[in-house]
């Protein structure tokens, strides 16, 4: 991860940690806690604002996980869509979104297969692939939704039932795979990016400072996370987070993770149709110095120079004037090795 995230009003996703399981996307009593520095007409409407960034982050996400699709042992489609549901919100957040059904078309990626079919924002979704999507275990809609879409990585046509002012119609299109992964922007204003190998999250804070390139690099690294299966490799190792995760054994094989993860975002830009240097021009930024912690970094985080350097290594190393895409042989390799 880029630094310690505070997990608070965010989203729940298909498989979270237990400090993000269950919570709630936009209270109204907080929603202008959380946007209190937008301006009184963003504020009077946080869940456009929201959305906006979940677009945008939707936007690098679908270039990113189909241009490293090789390289991820788990595939979903990605369709372009960003969906959301009511019982999400509390008190009516966001009624406004649900008018044609309780799970909906928060965004589409523009030129995406589902922009290209005419999905629109709003859209009620009532089935995939002729089926409707149901909560067990007391879940939530958007994540029956979700997993209901990525099972179909295999398919030779994506099928979603959609209704639209009062109108149920089926649109059928072909989706490229990429990487499975649950893509999110948090409702919270920190400097905070995390991955738990099944969900990536970036702040709207950071989403909101951030630009396209930035936005890009930040996603990068906690892809790299995913791919390089770090939580499911340091959890065999017994390896603690947290206060514990500062010290011994625990504090190195985090540092290593998090080294590695640097190193293959260099990779995944690549792969994406990026600028890989851009990954070393962030960790310079006043924004790349904040995500990285500033003066109250972590131990576990190297210095944002440190980084930019170990960025600008790997490229020399491993990327210029190489054939594309990347396979990142040297690194891909540590997947199914145990830690040093």
């Amino acid at each position: 991860m880029l630094y310690k995230v505070c997990c608070f009003l965010n989203r729940t996703a298909l498989v979270m940690p237990k400090c993000m399981k269950r919570s709630v996307k936009l209270a109204i009593v907080l929603a202008y806690m959380v946007f209190a520095q937008q301006s009184a007409a963003q504020a009077s409407n946080p869940v456009d604002t929201l959305a906006a960034q979940d677009a945008r982050l939707a936007a690098v996400s679908a270039r990113m996980l189909t241009g490293n699709s090789h390289l991820c042992r788990r595939h979903m489609p990605i369709t372009g869509l960003v969906l959301h549901s009511s019982d999400q919100y509390r008190g009516g957040a966001a009624g406004h979104a649900f008018g044609n059904g309780e799970v909906a078309v928060e965004a589409v990626v523009p030129g995406s297969v589902a922009d290209v079919s005419g999905i629109k924002v709003n859209d009620g979704i009532s089935a995939i692939a002729g089926q409707p999507f149901t909560t067990p275990g007391g879940g939530l809609l958007r994540d029956s939704a979700y997993s209901a879409l990525a099972e179909l990585a295999d398919a030779s046509a994506i099928e979603i039932t959609i209704t639209r002012e009062g109108a149920e119609k089926t649109i059928s299109f072909v989706a490229p795979t990429g990487c499975r992964a649950l893509v999110e922007v948090l409702s919270d204003r920190g400097i905070n990016a995390r991955s738990d190998g099944r969900v990536i999250q970036v702040s709207y804070g950071l989403a909101e400072a951030a630009n396209d390139s930035e936005l890009a690099v930040i996603f990068a690294h906690e892809m790299g996370h995913l791919v390089l299966e770090h939580r499911r490799r340091l959890e065999a190792e017994g390896v603690q987070k947290g206060f514990l995760g500062e010290f011994g054994k625990n504090r190195r094989l985090n540092r290593q993770v998090e080294l590695e993860a640097d190193r293959i975002a260099v990779h995944l830009l690549a792969n994406a149709g990026y600028d890989p240097g851009i990954a070393a021009s962030f960790w310079r930024t006043k924004l790349g110095r904040r995500a990285g912690g500033g003066i109250l970094r972590s131990g576990i985080y190297p210095s944002p120079e440190a980084r930019a350097a170990l960025s600008e290594k790997e490229i020399a190393e491993h990327i210029a004037g190489r054939e594309r895409p990347s396979n990142a042989e040297h690194l891909m390799a540590l997947r199914d090795q145990p830690f040093d």
